[in-house]
């Protein structure tokens, strides 16, 4: 099957233009950028939920509170996790909601403490950001390189090119040759990005699914 080809025959392998037409790679691009203030939206919270409860946990307001923000944390992992399954339209393993059953208010509270995967969720959300900011580059140097790939031949219409004063030229040759070369790097930046979806894949089981 040549590298060319828009459709695998066992579409397990995936060639170099097939992410042309895969939808997942688009919508991952979308998520890179949005999810950059979700990331910090979820810091915040992830935090200042865990500060105030702890500060107010000599005063036993800060029981309720945490169970409270415990509850919220697993919620919010399920958006999370659904999120990211529509957008990546890859399947994670399902893990059920813990939720404990003690009528008790403390004994809730210390079932959450002991619950290993309440802090991996916290942990997941904490560090979000980090990684979210750095996965966010080549989605950003995509989209830089599309408006080269439309500013390249537009410009060339007035007989004269000047990429954003980096390079000069009258070579209408030289245009379509920076135009294919940006077509490949576009493509090639897909792949990355192809790549970089399935390593969030991974990061969500490490926290999610331990």
């Amino acid at each position: 099957m040549s590298i060319f080809s828009m459709q695998n025959e066992d579409d397990k392998e995936v060639q170099f233009f097939d992410l042309l037409i895969k939808r997942k790679v688009y919508y991952g691009l979308i998520y890179s950028l949005i999810s950059i203030p979700i990331a910090l939206i979820y810091l915040f919270y992830s935090l200042s939920g865990l500060i105030i409860g702890f500060i107010l946990l000599p005063f036993w307001l800060g029981v309720p509170i945490l169970n409270l923000y415990f509850k919220s944390i697993w919620e919010l992992s399920k958006i999370e996790e659904k999120t990211f399954e529509y957008i990546s339209e890859v399947s994670l393993p399902k893990i059920s909601k813990f939720t404990p059953q003690e009528k008790s208010s403390y004994l809730r509270f210390r079932a959450y403490l002991k619950n290993r995967r309440t802090w991996n969720r916290i942990n997941y959300f904490l560090l979000k950001i980090f990684w979210r900011i750095i996965f966010s580059i080549p989605s950003i140097g995509l989209i830089i390189l599309t408006s080269l790939i439309i500013y390249t031949p537009v410009n060339s219409v007035f007989g004269h090119i000047n990429i954003y004063r980096l390079y000069q030229t009258d070579s209408f040759i030289e245009v379509i040759i920076i135009f294919f070369i940006c077509i490949l790097i576009w493509v090639g930046l897909l792949h990355f990005i192809n790549y970089l979806i399935r390593i969030s894949s991974q990061i969500l089981k490490y926290f999610f699914c331990r």
